[in-house]
Order: C-alpha cells, then sequence, then structure tokens
C-alpha cells in the first residue's frame, strides 16, 4: 500500500487484510474494522496479535455500522444479487464504509474478496488489493435456477430452488467497467 495512496484516506479493512499481513502502523491513514473481523481470525494467530495491536495502539478503530447502513447496504446487495454471497463481516464492514462516506470521509475498503470489491465500487467506496489483482469490471449477478429455469432476487435459504430443489447458480448480468 503507498503511503501516497492512503494520504487523507479512511482505510477499511478485512479480515484478508490482516490474513495478508497488512499492517495498521506502515501509514498515516486512519483504519477502521468492525468486530466480526476480529471474530474471524484465529485466537493466538499472528492475525489476530496483530488486529489486536493495533487496536491497543490507536492505529485501527473497531466499530459497529448503524442500522440504517446496514439496511442500506443490503437492499443495494439484493439488487446486485451479492446478498447470499456477501458474509455478515462483509455487510458490516461495508455499512461501516456507507456510515463514513455519509460522514464526508474518503473511504477505500481493503480486501482480497472480489465480492466485497464488487459492493465497494458500487456504493462509492474505493477497494484495494492485497495478494490479487482486484476486480476490472463491476457485475450486476443474475441468480437463476438452471433445472425450472427460474430467477430469483438473491440466493434462497439452502442455496437452492424453492420449486424443485436444484441448486441455484449466479451468472453476470449488467457489466461496467471500472475506470
Amino acid at each position: 500500500m503507498d503511503e501516497e495512496d492512503a494520504q487523507g484516506n479512511v482505510l477499511l479493512l478485512d479480515t484478508s487484510a490482516f490474513i495478508q499481513g497488512y499492517m495498521a502502523t506502515d501509514t498515516n491513514a486512519e483504519h477502521y474494522s468492525v468486530p466480526a473481523v476480529r471474530d474471524e481470525l484465529i485466537e493466538g494467530s499472528i492475525n489476530r496479535l496483530r488486529f489486536d495491536n493495533a487496536v491497543s495502539t490507536g492505529h485501527l478503530k473497531v466499530l459497529d455500522p448503524a442500522p440504517k447502513f446496514l439496511e442500506e447496504l443490503r437492499e443495494v446487495a439484493r439488487e446486485m444479487g451479492e446478498e447470499g454471497v456477501l458474509s455478515i463481516t462483509d455487510k458490516q464492514l461495508l455499512a461501516l464504509g456507507l456510515s463514513l462516506l455519509s460522514q464526508g470521509k474518503v473511504s477505500t475498503v481493503v480486501s482480497d474478496d472480489y465480492s466485497v470489491q464488487n459492493m465497494a465500487n458500487r456504493l462509492g467506496l474505493g477497494f484495494k488489493s492485497l495478494a490479487t489483482p482486484g476486480i476490472q469490471r463491476r457485475f450486476d449477478w443474475i441468480v437463476y435456477c438452471p433445472g425450472c429455469r427460474r430467477r430469483f432476487e438473491d440466493l434462497q435459504k439452502g442455496k437452492t430452488c424453492p420449486i424443485c430443489g436444484t441448486e441455484l447458480k449466479r451468472r453476470p448480468g449488467d457489466k461496467k467497467r471500472i475506470s
């Protein structure tokens, strides 16, 4: 992560950032995360220690997003076909990004998760990858049943078609090149 990229920027750290060895002490940017990221890191691991150290030294602020931003995020995720793919942690982190954006902070999500990057781009948040090239296009996904050919707004409970029981699939719908 370049120092100049972080100036005046708020960085939102996903679990993958800690797994890839990101150190919140390496830049002057404000760093934020959500409690669920810590929960995903293995107790006693170097990744969890990295997280806890950043919090204890004041380099990382850990916040829960307001419910209104979680609901806004869920609505956009449903529209894009990402609702059933994002984890609770992903949703909380992206909702926190919306909250910070509403406060006028330029927010960049640090994550190697392509669905998180896809959503971040749609929400007006920046994104950075550490171990992957990152997405080049933003997709709106279509959730469909290959058995009975029905379309759904999002992945159904159990990820199976409620009509015929076939496992649901996703395919790209609208694509937008990211500049």
